[in-house]
């Protein structure tokens, strides 16, 4: 069995030409998802590290009004 690397797909000489592309096209969109996916996150990462800041915040100011009670 012959095996060939394209774009780092793995193409068996076996494969009929149909099944080939309906792997590539897969791939693709497997690709474009998980591409997506990562700069959702970077857009997001910002929004999450605000969120994190203000629960620290409320919680120091919490912590400083007890200490400040007793």
């Amino acid at each position: 069995m012959k095996y060939t690397t394209t774009t780092s797909v793995l193409e068996r000489g076996i494969l009929t030409s149909a099944y080939k592309q309906d792997i590539n096209r897969n791939i693709r969109i497997e690709r474009s998802k998980s591409l997506s996916g990562i700069k959702s996150l970077i857009m997001n990462q910002s929004n999450l590290e605000s969120q994190t800041g203000t629960i620290l915040r409320v919680s120091l100011f919490a912590i400083a009004i007890i200490m400040i009670s007793f």
